[in-house]
């Protein structure tokens, strides 16, 4: 059913363990491998492990977003050297989850050591990670095409495994890609947590957490779809999809942004491993019911559709109901409507089709999906 390559590394699915806590140490090493994805990204190893805050999480109930403040890899270098070894002996404990390294440092040299490194414990390949939005230093490498290019340059010479360069929203796209590119990166992966508060707490006047943090969950999949589009565009290179995967539909709407795969993260740290399972037998039944056999047939679907703002054709529309509405109980259409086209009377709610300009907002708003818009 898959015919899945990331970074030249053929993978069983789709579906990809990213970085974070969850891959760190021997233990979630094992139980992330025996979870059957494609592939296992690890927590970022650096050459300075950090401590771990407390707290180092805030949870937003309403939305499902998360902010974090965990700084890098708070296992030592010589542990991650020992686990990793510990992996390739136990053979990734009965696995075909392909293991990927990843990597950050301040400066060039420090990327290569670091690569050269973990190469030797017999890992797939290393992301190298350019875009933490926590604390100084990394976000400003992914910011500097040339910076991009002398980091992964260091980095594929160093080593013979494929390197991916993990990305942030919050760069100049297709200058960062070209120079990853051009320095022999094998793929793009993306995006890396946006720099956030959460929340503030009115009656106390504090934040959520004491720093900035980066900010992951569902609420920043609308941001990465966007920035993987803009990667597909942007090369050939294979591209990891990363935020807000929760299920299999979230994935899909990666893979169809452009991404060969779709990296889960805050969706294991809020529902444990098992979601990893939930969402290949999810996706295998979607495919199958749609009679898809290879991703390729919907790789980048959705990038046909994508124009430039002047490539849009202005067309006179006016939303309408596709049945009569009898509602007087819902008011959500009339409350989002500015040009006050939409009336709630007796017989139910009508819209004005010459007050109407067709902006589409009540469409989505409506419970029952009873607006559609129309030629006026």
């Amino acid at each position: 059913m898959y015919n899945v390559k990331i970074m030249g590394i053929h993978i069983e699915n789709p579906v990809v363990i990213s970085s974070g806590p969850w891959t760190r140490g021997l233990s979630k090493l094992k139980k992330g491998l025996e979870c059957g994805a494609g592939a296992l990204i690890t927590e970022t190893i650096v050459g300075e492990s950090y401590p771990d805050t407390c707290p180092r999480y805030s949870y937003d109930r309403a939305n499902g977003g998360v902010q974090n403040i965990r700084l890098y890899s708070g296992s030592e270098l010589e542990n991650w050297i020992n686990d990793l070894k510990a992996v390739t002996q136990a053979k990734r404990f009965g696995s075909k989850t392909k293991l990927i390294a990843s990597i950050m440092g301040t400066t060039a040299s420090e990327v290569r050591y670091l690569a050269k490194t973990v190469e030797r414990t017999g890992i797939d390949g290393i992301e190298l990670g350019l875009a933490c939005p926590i604390g100084q230093g990394p976000e400003n490498i992914c910011g500097d095409a040339d910076k991009v290019y002398e980091y992964t340059r260091e980095v594929v010479n160093a080593v013979d495994v494929p390197v991916s360069v993990k990305v942030s929203a919050a760069c100049n796209l297709p200058a960062v890609v070209e120079a990853a590119e051009r320095a022999g990166a094998a793929g793009i992966s993306g995006i890396d947590t946006i720099r956030c508060i959460l929340s503030i707490d009115v009656e106390t006047q504090k934040a959520a957490l004491p720093t900035y943090g980066g900010y992951s969950g569902a609420p920043i999949r609308p941001i990465a779809l966007s920035t993987v589009a803009g990667i597909a565009q942007s090369t050939n290179l294979p591209i990891i999809g990363m935020g807000g995967i929760m299920d299999h539909k979230n994935l899909l709407e990666h893979i169809m942004a452009g991404a060969c795969a779709g990296g889960i993260a805050t969706g294991i740290l809020l529902n444990g491993y098992d979601l990893v399972g939930k969402v290949i037998r999810d996706l295998e039944e979607w495919l199958d019911c749609h009679q898809i056999k290879d991703i390729e047939e919907i790789r980048g679907a959705a990038l046909g559709g994508l124009k430039s703002f002047e490539e849009i054709k202005t067309e006179a529309k006016a939303a309408m109901f596709d049945s009569p509405c009898q509602r007087t109980d819902c008011s959500k259409c009339k409350s989002c409507c500015l040009e006050d086209a939409i009336s709630i009377k007796e017989q139910g709610i009508t819209i004005d089709k010459n007050l109407c300009s067709g902006c589409g907002l009540c469409l989505d708003v409506c419970p029952d999906e009873k607006i559609k818009l129309s030629w006026k």
